[in-house]
C-alpha cells in the first residue's frame, strides 16, 4: 500500500507521527514562552525511548492531548471519526490514525498492529474531558485495547491548578484568572497485562480499568 507521493505506509505514518510530535513540542514551548503554561513533568525519563504501550491519562482540559504529543514521539490514537469529513485533514486522519466510527473490533486490530510496530496508543480512560467537581467515570475502551494487544499500560497524571476555561462546559474565551495555567505531570509505574491474560475479556476489561482508575485517583490532592 502507498500513501501520499509515493511513500509506503510505514515510511508515511514515521514521518508523519514525528511532524506532529515537533509542531506540538513548539506549540507547547512557546505557550511556555509567552507564559500561558507551565509544565513539569516528573518521571519523565520513563518516557525516554517508549515503545508499545498504551498510555492513559486524567482529563481535565483541551491542553492535555497536545502536551501529551509534544512529549511522545511516536504516538497514536483515536480520532473522530467525523473529521475525515474535512478534506484539509482527511488524508492525514485516514492514513495516520485511528477513526472512531469504524467497528470496535477493527480499532482494536489497527491499533494492536501499530503498538506492535513501535507505537504508542494515548487514549483517555474517560472519553472526554473530566466534569468539573464531578467523580471520574472510565469506560472499558482503554483497558480493551490494553488487553487485546497484550500491551502494557502507562498512567499519567495531570495535575497542577484548575483549567478554568479548558475545561468541559466552561464558557468561550473564559480563562483562568492567574492567566496561566499550571500543569503538573506524573509519570506513574506502568500496569501490567499478564494477570488478566487467563480471564474472560468483560471480566478481565472491568478488573483492570477498576485498577487504572484507583491508581489515577490515588494522585488526587487530599
Amino acid at each position: 500500500m502507498h500513501c501520499l507521493s509515493g511513500f509506503s505506509e510505514q515510511k508515511f505514518k514515521k514521518i508523519a507521527r514525528k511532524f506532529n510530535h515537533l509542531y506540538f513540542k513548539i506549540f507547547v514551548k512557546i505557550s511556555i514562552i509567552l507564559g500561558a503554561v507551565r509544565v513539569t513533568v516528573q518521571n519523565k525519563e520513563a518516557l525516554e525511548n517508549l515503545q508499545s504501550k498504551v498510555v492513559i491519562a486524567n482529563h481535565p482540559s483541551l491542553f492535555d492531548v497536545v502536551i501529551l504529543f509534544s512529549l511522545i514521539p511516536n504516538a497514536d490514537c483515536i480520532v473522530k471519526g467525523e473529521l475525515i469529513q474535512n478534506r484539509f485533514i482527511s488524508i492525514i486522519i485516514k492514513n495516520l490514525y485511528i477513526p472512531n466510527n469504524i467497528p470496535f473490533d477493527e480499532q482494536l486490530e489497527r491499533a494492536k498492529k501499530s503498538m506492535d510496530e513501535g507505537n504508542n496508543l494515548i487514549i483517555f480512560p474517560e472519553g472526554t474531558r473530566s466534569k468539573p467537581g464531578e467523580p471520574w467515570e472510565f469506560k472499558k475502551g482503554a483497558a480493551r485495547f490494553a488487553l487485546y494487544s497484550k500491551k502494557d499500560v502507562i498512567p499519567i497524571f495531570f495535575g497542577g491548578n484548575e483549567k478554568i476555561g479548558l475545561r468541559k462546559h466552561d464558557k468561550l474565551l473564559q480563562f483562568h484568572p492567574t492567566e496561566r495555567y499550571l500543569y503538573k505531570l506524573k509519570v506513574l509505574a506502568p500496569i501490567s497485562t499478564k494477570e488478566y491474560a487467563d480471564m474472560p475479556m468483560t471480566k478481565s476489561a472491568t478488573k483492570l480499568t477498576h485498577k487504572m482508575k484507583e491508581i489515577l485517583e490515588k494522585e488526587l490532592p487530599n
